[in-house]
């Protein structure tokens, strides 16, 4: 089965059939000068420009992970809101 010209033209493979033979380089060159100019429907976006000022990054504090031993005799139930 031969594939259809618009594969072979398609953007993403159409070097690829160009190498494989499958596609003159000449007819792939003369179908991209004969497309119509897009620009016409490209809408132009500006975005504005934040300058950022770099700070130091405060060193974190890690505590250190809990141990078993840390847990072992701590009988404190934590649901009743009391500190003891």
């Amino acid at each position: 089965m031969k594939p259809s010209a618009d594969f072979l033209r398609d953007r993403r493979v159409a070097q690829r059939h160009v190498e494989k033979g499958l596609l003159p380089a000449e007819e792939l060159k003369s179908f991209i000068d004969g497309l119509p100019d897009a620009g016409v429907n490209a809408a132009v976006t500006s975005i504005p420009i934040v300058k950022v000022t770099a700070r130091k990054a405060a060193a974190v504090k890690v505590a250190p992970a809990p141990t078993v031993e840390d847990n072992l005799y701590d009988i404190d139930d934590d649901d009743d809101g009391d500190d003891d």
